[in-house]
């Protein structure tokens, strides 16, 4: 009864009667409740942003744009469930031309491959890990690159801010992503010769003891800290780190301690490090767009960036194909170069040939500065 519920709220949420009549429509797939509320509703205000500007100036081809919104909660039933039930409807009406999403991508192959199958074209506004981006379907588009990324980004602020200082690696072993940047980040320590500088601890092994955690970390005399885990242990660990040794520089991820990060951190998170993809706030190819979404009462935080993206992408696909033939746009893919809020950008089995590196924020005085 529960999984019957569950689907019909779905379906029932997912073909809504728009506001306004439309005839092309185009979802969000993200979490929109839980620890992951925040990036879930950035990604949404940055899809709706371009599609309220698409559509102001008479739509595509003629056509409104419709935005269909989707709480797949980071559940990977949902989101595989949510996929399907956007691959039966081929009706013009209810038919899916786009969908950007989902945010969690542990079952990216099953869903891909059923977008694929449905011929829906799908894009990835976040990093991936190079495991998910072995993923390779003609449908899917990874637009910004891999999160193993941040690992090369990290060594190089480490080598020139901290070099020398033994480094700790705090990560969770059941997440792909944790495992996938830990590797490399270790790998880029035994290349640079500095194998004894390094150092990891897997939360498996403490068993929610974070304090024991902390306390190991210190008596290893380890001088920085990175943090991959779920966001409540990061935020745990970071706050017993930080009782030890209020100094302690400490790094974590942005898209993995969302939430109430700032308030159950409280005065523990003046001086964290937050490893994050660049606002673009202070690029300028940017900036008009900046200044559309601030008229709208939308600030660009994070992840809207990357969503506001991959709609123009799409939409500068079917500009192209002067179609929204998924078969003709699919061959656009490999010899277009895309132009986007970052760049110049163009991809290979649907992974960015140049992926976006990551940048490092700090928080200070009630405010995020980026320091790299």
């Amino acid at each position: 009864m529960r999984r019957f519920l569950t689907t019909f709220f779905l379906s029932a949420f997912m073909f809504w009667p728009a506001e306004v009549s439309a005839d092309i429509n185009i979802a969000v797939v993200a979490p929109l409740a839980g620890d992951y509320e925040i990036l879930g509703r950035e990604l949404v205000s940055g899809a709706r942003i371009a599609v309220d500007e698409i559509n102001s100036h008479g739509g595509l081809k003629g056509e409104k744009v419709n935005l269909v919104v989707i709480d797949d909660q980071c559940n990977d039933y949902l989101a595989v469930s949510s996929a399907q039930m956007i691959a039966v409807n081929s009706s013009k009406k209810n038919k899916m031309n786009l969908v950007i999403g989902p945010f969690c991508p542990n079952a990216l192959g099953e869903v891909a491959k059923t977008y694929a199958k449905a011929k829906i074209l799908q894009i990835i506004p976040t990093s991936v890990s190079k495991s998910e981006a072995s993923v390779s379907y003609d449908s899917l588009i990874k637009l910004v690159g891999y999160s193993e990324q941040q690992s090369l980004d990290l060594f190089k602020y480490y080598l020139k801010n901290f070099d020398n200082q033994r480094l700790a690696l705090a990560y969770n072993s059941g997440s792909k992503e944790a495992v996938g940047v830990a590797a490399e980040l270790q790998e880029e320590f035994n290349k640079a010769g500095k194998a004894a500088d390094f150092k990891s601890f897997n939360f498996a092994n403490y068993k929610k003891d974070y304090e024991q955690m902390a306390e190991d970390i210190i008596e290893d005399k380890s001088g920085v800290v990175v943090v991959l885990g779920s966001g409540k242990e990061s935020v745990k660990l970071a706050k017993a780190l930080r009782r030890e040794d209020k100094n302690l520089p400490v790094f974590l991820n942005r898209y993995q301690v969302q939430g109430r990060f700032l308030e159950d951190m409280g005065k523990y998170a003046e001086g964290v490090y937050l490893l994050s993809l660049p606002t673009l706030k202070e690029n300028t190819e940017f900036t008009e767009t900046l200044v559309k979404m601030r008229l709208l009462g939308v600030e660009p935080r994070g992840l809207s960036v990357y969503s506001y993206s991959a709609v123009k992408l799409w939409a500068d696909l079917v500009a192209m194909a002067n179609s929204y033939n998924f078969d003709k746009m699919k061959m656009l893919i490999p010899e277009t170069v895309f132009e986007t809020a970052w760049g110049d950008v163009s991809f290979a089995n649907g992974n960015a040939k140049n992926p976006l590196n990551y940048s490092i924020y700090r928080f200070n005085n009630g405010e995020y500065t980026q320091v790299y």
